[in-house]
């Protein structure tokens, strides 16, 4: 991978980390609702269409989706949980104000998460444009050392 591609990649998992998060939660409910659900029908009364003479099998159905579920979480947790340790780590007690971890977090926080454009940020934490521009870079670089790419 190029370094432009890592720091487009890293860029985008930080923009849709929310979508991730919520998508992961909702995948995580699904595949605990399809592990409950452990009643699988020795029948198929449904006509088939391309019927090929084989028995139908309810077993394989299942273990197919399951594991159709965890592959998707796997996806989603390999871009989501390094995220999540780099925001614990930005805002971790030993991170005084006004340290660079900070303005990092408020970076992350509000151009990633907030989608806010270059100049209101640079407004809201009262920043040279030049120093905005750097922490971000290197906010991004973190990210990526922090995904492993």
């Amino acid at each position: 991978m190029k370094p432009t591609e890592k720091f487009r990649y890293a860029e985008k998992c930080l923009y849709d980390y929310k979508r991730n998060i919520a998508c992961l939660k909702v995948l995580q409910e699904d595949l605990r609702v399809e592990r409950a659900g452990c009643d699988v029908h020795a029948q198929n009364y449904q006509y088939a269409i391309n019927f090929t003479g084989d028995p139908s099998n309810p077993v394989q159905a299942r273990v197919m989706r399951i594991e159709m579920l965890e592959e998707r979480i796997r996806q989603l947790e390999r871009v989501t949980k390094p995220i999540t340790l780099l925001m614990e780590n930005l805002k971790a007690p030993e991170v005084l104000n006004g340290s660079d971890n900070e303005i990092l977090s408020e970076i992350l926080r509000l151009m990633y998460f907030g989608k806010n454009p270059p100049d209101v940020i640079i407004s809201e934490l009262k920043i040279a444009r030049r120093t905005f521009f750097k922490r971000r870079r290197e906010l991004v670089f973190t990210a990526i050392s922090y995904l492993g790419i």
